[in-house]
């Protein structure tokens, strides 16, 4: 019998589980959290799968295209599905994969980067307001109101260290990104390392000029 004041934990339900091409079964409570990243290695196997069995249909048209009589309709016929399987198929050679590769996860850089530059910006304008609730406390002799300010500006000062501790972890990502990069011959991409821990005031700029720097680079790399 359960009681008002005690909130039951739930028992977990039984785990799922998901059998991949190959016959490896995978067991999670949350299947979905891991469906994606299980599968996704897989389409390049498929990709090859299609095109082997277009390659296949083709070679079987030869005999019938040969004749007696010759019919090259039905070999043509196999020829636009055996080019889009192969397409597909070249997608997977790194030189042409790469440069694909690195415009995404510029794209990705330069979303994260621009919502980080709005979020310190609306930290500044509450920053610049509660600096006048500040002083005014102070005019009045309202310790209420100054501790309630001061509170609010520790709160935004700690958001800002927040944000900029974000976009130091990007230091890695940038890193494999300059080592792509490094590959087709395009710009690198500074450090954003240096923004961790500097004042509200000193990071836009310095921001700016990384973002400056990634557009220049996406725009120089051929795809």
């Amino acid at each position: 019998m359960s009681s008002s004041t005690c909130l039951e934990i739930p028992a977990l339900p039984d785990a799922q589980s998901l059998t991949l091409p190959g016959g490896v079964t995978i067991e999670q409570i949350d299947l979905l959290d891991v469906v994606q990243p299980a599968l996704t290695p897989l389409v390049p196997l498929f990709h090859i799968v299609d095109a082997v069995v277009a390659v296949q249909q083709c070679v079987q048209a030869i005999p019938d295209a040969l004749g007696p009589p010759p019919d090259p309709s039905v070999l043509s016929a196999c020829l636009p599905e055996l080019a889009e399987k192969v397409s597909k198929l070249l997608q997977l050679v790194p030189q042409l994969s790469l440069p694909r590769t690195i415009v995404g996860t510029m794209d990705l850089l330069l979303d994260a980067l621009r919502d980080a530059r709005s979020a310190l910006i609306h930290l500044q304008q509450q920053s610049a307001q509660l600096a006048g609730a500040v002083d005014r406390a102070a005019e009045l002799s309202d310790p209420a109101l100054l501790s309630i300010a001061e509170c609010a500006q520790a709160n935004i000062e700690q958001e800002a260290a927040n944000t900029g501790k974000r976009l130091a972890s990007l230091g890695k990502l940038i890193g494999l990104l300059n080592l792509f990069l490094g590959m087709i011959g395009a710009p690198e991409i500074p450090d954003l390392s240096e923004l961790s821990g500097r004042p509200l005031d000193e990071v836009i700029e310095p921001l700016d000029r990384v973002v400056e720097v990634l557009r220049n680079a996406r725009a120089a790399v051929p795809i």
